[in-house]
């Protein structure tokens, strides 16, 4: 059951359910509203809204709402005979709310990494250094530029606590993996930074709201105002989370007990993530970790004693298909793309780096290839040398030919294991992939290979035996989050023979992947030159 803001609410004049001016990405808060609203009217014309015994959920990271106190106190009466969207005409405070694609926060960024001390204290303690689509800087623009709006402000909350609060009739914690996307949450000490709060607003910690919670913590019940209108039961609500915290805490109800592994998406972007028993970063200053700050690190959303590190590469399938038309022709398909890639290793022998945008790990734009070379001018440290070319030559071992297809996904894919290091000291056991590229048996293979792990993809148990099926990751790590306070509260067991299962789909070529760890070492050296910007792009 889903909802299409463009199509279901065109008053709001949304592209893809946002505002794009520039650097400034919004969205419109009363469509939120009023989604909710509709999603309970759905629910409701199936016959299951009585039998809804607990909900939780997720929501876009980074994004926030700005309440005004006649907005806190209109939620905790609410009249079920009128509608939300009617009832909270004038209950913010700002009725676009900045979102994750906003980019229009530079000045902000800058000015609380120097209130931290510098970006690598500001990553020390908030598990990155400052991005502009992060709520903290997200909240300075605001007081800075709005003073007269900001003055209305009486409680702050994230697109994911926000849902929690329409859905309690109160304002809902914010959960601590949401809150890890701030720049502002101490995420050793499990609390708001009071220093880089303060040097926003004194006041800012009270208006975010000092208690922080688990994600799997329930925060309330469910409104009076949906058991009256849709005919829900009074039901517990548990807190709701980004929307990556809580697809990850969805795969991990799948692993086997004790045991966890790292979680590939493959769609329009890229992005890894995977558990950490210990916090990378130190006031060592020349660790690994500390001398390389990209990505971030996350409170785990329902383990008090892991984090979660997430690494996010903004050239994903996007290139992979520019790859695919610009090498193969505009009428090539992905079976022809699968048939290029599904060739031997071209590393150590040859390497592409494809960044078509600015590229977020490393920080790089442009189209780079690699051969080596005996009178090449690049010199890796260990004497191989390596000469840039715009197209690749043909591979002289047997009928495998170098292509573009092959070395974009060794250059991701290798990219992948050169940022797992820099966070995690320990092996990788296996990787649940998903995304919409996840399903070609060429990709997988590769993720397998390259980073020495099995590969799993999400499944389940049907009459007819095992379909390979994934479910939406973020909604259903909510669903489960749930299901599990349920059980709790109620001493049930499930009787679910339908839940998800990871299922086994490849494993290592120990051979190939004896390749590409030897290879490793050239392959990040020539990333940090092509980011450095003293090479040329090529296209």
């Amino acid at each position: 059951m889903g909802i299409v803001f463009d199509d279901e609410f065109p008053e709001f004049k949304t592209c893809n359910g946002r505002h794009v001016n520039g650097d400034t990405v919004t969205s419109p808060v009363l469509m939120w509203v009023a989604a909710i609203d509709l999603l309970m009217s759905r629910l409701k014309a199936t016959g299951l809204a009585p039998y809804i015994c607990g909900i939780s959920g997720a929501a876009q990271q980074h994004g926030s709402v700005y309440w005004r106190q006649q907005g806190v106190e209109t939620n905790k009466q609410l009249d079920p005979r009128v509608s939300l969207r009617q009832q909270f005409a004038s209950a913010f405070a700002v009725l676009e709310s900045p979102i994750w694609e906003d980019s229009s926060t530079s000045e902000q960024c800058r000015s609380l990494e120097q209130s931290a001390g510098g970006a690598c204290e500001l990553a020390r303690i908030t598990g990155s250094t400052a991005f502009e689509r992060f709520t903290g800087p997200q909240i300075a623009k605001i007081k800075e530029t709005q003073p007269h709006v900001w003055s209305q402000v009486s409680r702050i909350s994230l697109v994911s606590s926000f849902v929690a609060s329409l859905l309690i009739g109160d304002i809902a914690p914010i959960d601590c993996s949401d809150a890890s996307g701030t720049n502002l949450y101490d995420i050793q000490c499990g609390r708001w930074s009071q220093e880089l709060c303060g040097s926003i607003d004194p006041h800012l910690v009270q208006l975010l709201g000092e208690r922080v919670v688990m994600a799997n913590e329930v925060v309330g019940q469910l409104s009076s105002y949906y058991t009256e209108r849709y005919n829900m039961r009074q039901c517990p609500v548990v807190a709701f989370t980004g929307d990556n915290p809580s697809a990850f805490a969805g795969f991990e109800s799948m692993f086997a007990a004790g045991r966890s592994a790292a979680v590939v998406s493959l769609g329009t972007s890229d992005t890894v993530l995977f558990p950490l028993e210990q916090y990378p970063y130190s006031l060592n200053a020349s660790s690994v970790a500390m001398q390389h700050l990209d990505g971030h690190v996350l409170r785990h959303p329902t383990d008090r004693n892991l984090y979660i590190a997430m690494l996010c590469y903004k050239n994903g399938s996007l290139a992979r298909d520019w790859v695919r038309e610009h090498s193969l022709g505009s009428a090539s398909t992905w079976a022809d793309f699968s048939n290029a890639a599904d060739t031997e290793p071209m590393a150590p022998r040859a390497f592409g780096f494809y960044y078509l945008s600015t590229e977020i790990l490393p920080r790089a734009k442009g189209i780079y290839r690699f051969e080596q070379h005996k009178n090449g001018s690049i010199v890796c440290p260990n004497g191989t040398r390596y000469q840039p070319v715009t197209v690749f030559s043909t591979s002289n071992q047997g009928d495998s030919h170098w292509s573009d297809a092959r070395a974009i996904i060794e250059s991701q894919f290798m990219s992948m294991c050169v940022d797992y290091a820099h966070k995690e000291m320990g092996a990788m056991t296996g990787i649940a992939i998903t995304g919409g590229a996840s399903s070609n048996p060429t990709l997988q293979q590769a993720v397998s290979d390259i980073l020495g792990v099995p590969v799993f993809a999400t499944a389940i148990h049907t009459t007819k035996g095992v379909d390979i099926r994934a479910p939406a990751m973020p909604a259903y790590g909510g669903a489960i989050r749930a299901l599990d306070q349920h059980m709790k509260l109620t001493a049930t067991v499930s009787k679910d023979g339908s839940k998800y299962t990871l299922q086994h789909i490849c494993s290592p070529n120990d051979r190939k992947h004896a390749v590409y760890v030897q290879a490793l070492a050239d392959f990040e050296f020539l990333r940090n030159y092509v980011s450095s910007g003293v090479c040329i792009s090529g296209a």
